[in-house]
Order: C-alpha cells, then sequence, then structure tokens
C-alpha cells in the first residue's frame, strides 16, 4: 500500500509535535537550547506554531514543515502584506523524499493566491532561488569603536543615559518602546503584548536607554553582545548617547550596527563617525506584486535621496502573474502604474528581481542611465522582524 503524503496548515494541538520536529532537524537537544527559546516570538501557545506553519504527514506522521508568518508591512503612507518563511525542516529520517519542494511550493501558491505582495526568507541562495527568491535590499553594517569615541568626541565622554535590562514587568518601558516603534515610517506590526517576546528572539539581549526615567531608545544584543540586532532613537538628538550607552555596556572594543538608509539621522551619525562600513544586501526577497512593491519602495527612496527624473515602460513575467507598468519619476515624485504602451525592457521574474532589488543586476547595465539611481529599491527587515 502507498503512503498517503497529506499537506496543510496545522492544528494548535499539533504544536508540541511541531517544536520536537523542529527541534531535532536543526540539532537543539539541549534544555534551554530549543527553537521555543530562540524564537518566543513564534513558538509561544499564545502565537499559534502549528497554525502557521505548512505541515506535511504521510499516514498521520509529521516529517517535514515551513512556517508562513504573515505581517503587515508600512512603507511611509503605503501598506504591504508580506509573509515570512522561515523553520523550513524535514525530519533527518525523510530527506530527500522531495518534502521540502511540497511545502515551499504550497507556500508560494497560497501567498500568490492570498494577495501577498512580497516575502521574505534566509537560507542558502540557490536553494531558495529555485522557488523564486533573491538576495536584494539594501544594509549597511557599520563597525563602531571605542577608538572612533575618542577621536571625534574625547576620551571623557560617556553617554548621559542611564541603562536598563529589559524584563517582562516593565510595561511601561515596553509601552513607550512601542509607541516609539509605531512612529517610524518603516515598521512591521509589532503589538505591544508581543514586544518583550520579539525584543527576545534570535538569543537577543535587548536593554533601554533612560533620561529622568524617560525611555529615549533602546538596543537589543546579539548574545554576546558584539553587535546589534536593531537600534532606535526617540528623538535625533538622543542618537549619541544611545549608540555611546550600547559601545559603554558591551564590554567590547567595538559594536557592529546595521541600519538602512532611509533611517537617515542614525545613518548619517554612523556614516560620519565609524571607523567603516560594509554595504551588502538586506535579504533574500521574492516579489508577488511588483507595482505595489515598486511604488512603495521607490517613494521611500525619495525619503533620503533626490531621484532622477525618467520614465520607464516594463512588461515583467512575474513569478504570480505578467505586469506591464509605467514608472515615473518627476521632480522627486513616484509614479507606478499599469500601461498597454510598448514596453522600453521585458524581464523574466529573477531578472526583474535581480533589475529592481539586487545590487548587481545584468539588464540594469543596459537600461537608462537614471535606473542606476532608482534601483536597488531599499528593501529591508529589521533583524528581529526575521522569522
Amino acid at each position: 500500500m502507498s503512503d498517503y503524503i497529506h499537506m496543510t496548515h496545522g492544528k494548535a494541538h499539533q504544536r508540541e509535535a511541531l517544536l520536537d520536529l523542529l527541534d531535532t532537524t536543526f540539532g537543539f537537544n539541549e534544555e534551554g537550547n530549543k527553537f521555543i527559546n530562540l524564537l518566543p516570538k513564534l513558538y509561544k501557545e499564545q502565537y499559534h506554531p502549528a497554525e502557521n506553519n505548512i505541515i506535511l504527514d504521510v499516514d498521520g506522521d509529521m516529517r517535514a514543515a515551513v512556517g508562513l508568518y504573515y505581517n503587515t508591512l508600512t512603507v511611509g503612507d503605503e501598506k504591504l502584506k508580506i509573509g515570512g518563511i522561515g523553520n523550513v525542516a524535514v525530519h533527518p529520517d525523510h530527506r530527500g523524499k522531495g518534502y521540502m519542494q511540497f511545502c515551499m511550493l504550497l507556500a508560494l501558491d497560497e501567498m500568490k493566491q492570498n494577495m501577498t505582495d512580497l516575502s521574505c526568507l534566509g537560507g542558502a541562495r540557490q536553494r531558495y532561488e529555485h522557488f523564486s527568491y533573491q538576495p536584494a535590499g539594501i544594509n549597511t553594517s557599520f563597525n563602531y569603536r571605542k577608538d572612533n569615541v575618542k577621536r571625534t568626541l574625547g576620551s571623557d565622554r560617556k553617554s548621559a543615559y542611564t541603562i536598563k535590562k529589559l524584563e517582562e514587568t516593565d510595561t511601561q518601558y515596553i509601552r513607550e518602546i512601542t509607541e516609539i516603534y509605531n512612529s517610524r515610517i518603516f515598521r512591521t506590526e509589532r503589538p505591544e503584548e508581543a514586544m518583550f517576546d520579539i525584543l527576545h528572539s534570535w538569543n537577543t539581549v535587548p536593554y533601554v536607554a533612560l533620561h529622568n526615567g524617560e525611555v529615549k531608545g533602546w538596543f537589543a544584543y546579539y548574545s554576546d553582545k558584539s553587535g546589534l540586532h536593531e537600534l532606535f532613537c526617540k528623538n535625533e538628538e538622543d542618537i549619541e548617547d544611545v549608540i555611546l550607552l550600547a559601545l559603554e555596556n558591551s564590554g567590547n572594543e567595538f559594536i557592529k550596527i546595521n541600519v538602512p538608509q532611509f533611517d537617515k539621522p542614525l545613518y548619517n551619525y554612523l556614516a560620519l563617525n565609524c571607523e567603516f562600513y560594509d554595504i551588502g544586501h538586506a535579504e533574500h526577497f521574492t516579489i508577488f506584486c511588483y507595482e505595489n512593491v515598486i511604488r512603495a519602495f521607490l517613494k521611500l527612496k525619495t525619503t533620503y535621496q533626490n531621484l532622477p527624473d525618467g520614465e520607464l515602460k516594463v512588461f515583467i513575467q512575474g513569478e504570480k502573474l505578467p505586469e506591464q507598468l509605467k514608472i515615473t519619476v518627476k521632480d522627486n515624485i513616484v509614479s507606478v502604474e499599469e500601461t498597454d504602451e510598448k514596453p522600453d525592457i521585458v524581464l523574466k521574474h529573477l531578472e526583474a528581481m535581480r533589475f529592481f532589488g539586487s545590487h548587481y543586476s545584468e539588464r540594469r547595465q543596459e537600461a537608462p542611465a537614471f535606473c542606476n539611481a532608482w534601483f536597488p529599491l531599499p528593501l529591508y527587515g529589521y533583524g528581529l522582524d526575521n522569522v
């Protein structure tokens, strides 16, 4: 008798079996070193982890799972529906049978059907290129050192702010953090009741920066305090003291800070004062609705860069559907709309992902010169929003 393969979103009662599968797949065997500890924002019972996973079982035996976590991404005055792919897992005893591919293809099909604009994940490039993802977006990684402080601010300069490790009982601080986060022009949905768990994901240690009892910012360290998953400040004038506090408390000679260019005040401060910085891709992305994504992120780019005027008509053989668009910039105002005019360029999906999202694009080399100022789009995701 042949095996019966069944795939669907999980049910609440499957949570423990799912966690067992993930811990076994990723080798998390020690108490305290489990998926629930790595990502409490996803795997605590109240976040419905099984329901947010596509689970494959064979005759009732759970063998594979792919997490599909939806969120709303606010980009200026635009909102995008995003789907994050995580915990791609196949039990070690059942690899090589195509289970991962089955789950990934079902996840992609679901996102296409329910009007998802954009999806992101982390992982091996060629593995996920097979499923339409490409390295894309813009991330700048800053190296900020004690020696930079000494030479730019003086050896006696210390932060004027005090520090406190964030505890679950710090409800007022968590409320203030949520308010600051929700004031950003670029943000995912982070409910106040989930913020503590979000700030403790990926083995993160979060701290708040305080002045006269008021939250002036926060930062979330890697487990060894060598770098930060994120750093946010309430106001521009808080940046210097919050960064100094993070460096002083780290116990290291330097810290690494990833910052998107649209976070202008923080980006500008670090660019002028750090030791060095590296610019690379932000994440692996695939776009399902180019019109919405190009409009949102090109408008975001105008907040920190003046774009040259131009008009580009493009036909995209998209992962979901073909799209024929006219993209126009005039006086730094962006317009993206459907068109039936003859395209200037025709792109297959992976070509389009590189054209619009990657630092390298073989097709952008042949495009009008203004395209190299418009693109790549500043696709991004803060480290603690990763799944």
